[in-house]
């Protein structure tokens, strides 16, 4: 699977012809092939894994989303072979910064490798990609602007920032592409200072996180979804949910800061209470 971009700061950057500039929310890369039997591989920066099941629960409701959501009729109809292509995208999570997380996709699609061609495809080749395959993308803040006449100073200045399609107030970040291959990020200064998350105990986390007006939301979500009600059901649900709206306050260099299979079952087991009291 083809690594994605590196990605500059707009400081080193140089742009030619056309760009486009998208919001960007925060999160991890994530990415994914499609097989011609339609099985997906995922791909964190570090790993693969071979079903959305196994992948991080940092990550996991991207993966779902990519499963649910993916067109593979489409796919199979706009290549030979998916194999050859790579899609490299966000797994949106909360990094410090609020967002509306019910609106918000779990995954964004950003770039689409093509061996084929052996390069990325344009910015606005690789939306019209993913917006064919019915999965989300970046909303744009402009399209087909004149990189001689662009003034990307404006984002020295977080006032400057646009509107947030996903947050109430300013974007916190915009990815500037062009069609040859330039790209750049920019981050508005929040001037937040994160603390390193606490230790608590995997129960502890569990009593804060997996409330019984949260379970009966997943259970909610779940049933309008035509899924199952098991306690693995619910627990996964919530465990990926939590890890994925929460990240800032759980994870530290990436890693739970307790067990997480002890957080899991303990989850499991408030899941369990609550489905027999209900």
């Amino acid at each position: 699977m083809k690594q994605c971009p590196d990605t500059p700061a707009l400081d080193d950057a140089e742009f030619s012809g056309h760009v486009w500039v998208e919001e960007l929310p925060t999160g991890a890369e994530f990415r994914f092939q499609v097989a011609a039997s339609g099985f997906v591989t995922f791909a964190t920066a570090r790993q693969s894994y071979d079903t959305a099941a196994a992948v991080p629960p940092q990550f996991r409701r991207a993966a779902n989303l990519i499963n649910d959501r993916l067109d593979r009729e489409a796919l199979a109809a706009a290549t030979d072979d998916p194999s050859d292509v790579t899609f490299c995208g966000l797994a949106t999570r909360n990094e410090g910064t609020e967002f509306d997380w019910q609106k918000v996709p779990a995954f964004v699609g950003v770039d689409v490798w093509s061996s084929r061609q052996g390069k990325f495809l344009p910015p606005d080749s690789a939306t019209g990609v993913y917006e064919r395959l019915g999965l989300p993308t970046l909303p744009a803040i402009d399209k087909e602007l004149a990189a001689a006449h662009a003034d990307f100073t404006q984002y020295d200045h977080e006032s400057a920032f646009p509107q947030s399609e996903w947050r109430d107030g300013h974007a916190v970040g915009v990815l500037i592409r062009d069609k040859s291959g330039g790209r750049a990020t920019a981050w508005a200064d929040e001037a937040t200072t994160q603390s390193p998350p606490a230790s608590r105990s995997a129960t502890e986390l569990a009593a804060v996180y997996a409330t019984d007006e949260r379970i009966n939301r997943i259970v909610a979500a779940l049933q309008a979804d035509d899924q199952s009600l098991t306690v693995d059901a619910v627990r996964n649900r919530l465990v990926s949910e939590v890890a994925r709206e929460s990240y800032v306050d759980l994870f530290s260099d990436d890693e739970f800061v307790a067990s997480l299979s002890a957080f899991e079952s303990a989850v499991a087991e408030r899941v369990q209470q609550n489905q027999s009291t209900g």
